[in-house]
C-alpha cells in the first residue's frame, strides 16, 4: 500500500516548538488546486500499477489544515473516487478549529475517525498548558457526542521525561482506548528540548511499564502503538512504527503545489523529488529520492547493527533519526 501524505495547506497558527514545518512555511495560505488534486490521482495511478501496489491511502495532513472549509474536502473526495477508485482515506489533525460543520465530513469521507495530537508542555493558550488541554477536550467531546472515535499522538519532549504513568493517567481518565508515540525529529535543526535517543528508549520503556501496571490492577489499558510494535518486534520478528518500514520508498508526500517527497520531516526543508505534474517517472528517478532509499536500506544501519539481538524487525530504524 502506498502511503501518501495529502497537504492541502501548510497554514497553522497552533505554533508548537516541536513542528516539523517551518514558522515561514506555517505563515502560507496557499491552498492546493483542483488541479493538483486530478495530478496526484494519475500520478497514484502510475505508482499504483509500476510499483503493484493494491490501493493508496491518502492522509490529509498540514498545517492546520481545517482552516479550510468541508466543502474543499468533499470536492477532493469526489474527484479522488472518480479518478482514484478504491483508495482510502484519513485525516490527522490538530483539532483546534475543529466545529460541528465539520462532522458529515469526519464520518462520511474519514470512517468516523479523527487523529490528532496533544502536547503536555510545548502547546499552551496565554501561557497555560491546562487551558490548551481544556479546549481541546472541548473539541474532543464535539466530536465523540457525534460519533467520530479521536486518536491523539505525543511527540514526548525533555519536558516529558519521567512522566509516564501521569500521562497513562491523563489519557485513561478522559476515555480515550488508544493513543500513539511519534518520535521527535530533528531533521536539519537543533531543538534544545528534543530528547536524546537514549532518553526517548527510556520514555518508551517507562511508557510500557505504566501500561502494564495498569494492565494488571484495572484489567486494560489503551493500545499504543510503539508499545505494540516493540512487542510484536521482540516476541514475532514483525516490524512495525518506526522500525522496519519502507517509508523512503512507498510513503509520498504531496505538497500544495504539487511538489514531493518521501517524509513530512523532510518535505519543506530540501529539494523536491519533482511534481505530480511531472508524473511518476520524474518522481521514481530522482537522485535525491534514490539517495534516500539507499540510505534506508545501507548507509544508515551501523556495525554495530549487524549484531544487534533487535535488528531483524527494527532494521536501523527511522531513516532521518541519527543512529547511536
Amino acid at each position: 500500500m502506498i502511503s501518501v501524505y495529502m497537504k492541502a495547506t501548510n497554514k497553522c497558527n497552533v505554533g508548537c516548538t516541536h513542528c516539523y514545518l517551518p514558522e515561514q512555511v506555517r505563515a502560507n495560505g496557499f491552498r492546493m488546486t483542483e488541479a493538483v488534486i486530478e495530478q496526484v490521482a494519475a500520478f497514484l495511478t502510475e505508482m499504483q500499477a509500476k510499483g503493484r501496489h493494491e490501493r493508496s491511502f491518502i492522509l490529509w495532513h498540514g498545517g492546520g489544515h481545517l482552516v479550510l472549509p468541508p466543502d474543499f474536502y468533499f470536492r477532493a473526495g469526489e474527484l479522488l473516487d472518480r479518478l482514484l477508485p478504491g483508495h482510502d482515506e484519513g485525516i490527522q489533525t490538530s483539532l483546534i478549529p475543529f466545529r460541528e460543520e465539520f462532522i458529515p465530513l469526519f464520518l462520511e469521507r474519514f470512517g468516523g475517525l479523527a487523529g490528532t495530537s496533544i502536547d503536555f508542555g510545548q502547546r499552551q493558550i496565554k501561557g497555560s498548558v491546562e487551558a490548551y488541554h481544556q479546549l481541546f477536550m472541548k473539541k474532543v467531546d464535539v466530536a465523540r457526542n457525534a460519533g467520530i472515535m479521536v486518536i491523539p499522538g505525543v511527540v514526548p519532549s525533555t519536558l516529558d521525561l519521567g512522566r509516564e504513568r501521569e500521562m497513562v493517567s491523563w489519557f485513561m481518565d478522559r476515555d480515550f482506548p488508544a493513543f500513539n508515540i511519534d518520535r521527535y525529529n530533528s531533521y536539519e535543526a537543533v531543538f534544545p528540548d528534543r530528547p536524546s535517543n537514549a532518553q526517548h528508549a527510556r520514555f518508551l520503556i517507562g511508557l510500557a511499564d505504566a501500561l502494564f501496571e495498569r494492565m494488571e490492577t484495572e484489567g486494560h489499558a489503551p493500545v499504543v502503538g510503539a508499545i505494540r510494535a516493540g512487542i510484536g518486534g521482540v516476541l514475532l520478528g514483525l516490524p512495525g512504527d518506526r522500525w522496519g518500514g519502507s517509508c523512503m520508498s512507498d510513503f509520498v508526500v504531496v505538497e500544495p503545489d504539487g511538489s514531493l517527497n518521501n517524509c513530512p520531516d523532510k518535505s519543506t526543508l530540501e529539494m523536491p523529488f519533482g511534481n505530480v505534474a511531472d508524473g511518476y517517472t520524474a518522481f521514481a528517478t530522482s537522485k535525491l529520492r534514490r539517495k534516500w532509499i539507499r540510505h534506508q536500506n545501507i548507509t544508515h544501519k551501523q556495525d554495530y547493527c549487524m549484531s544487534c539481538e533487535n535488528q531483524h524487525f527494527c532494521q536501523s530504524g527511522c531513516p532521518i533519526t541519527p543512529n547511536g
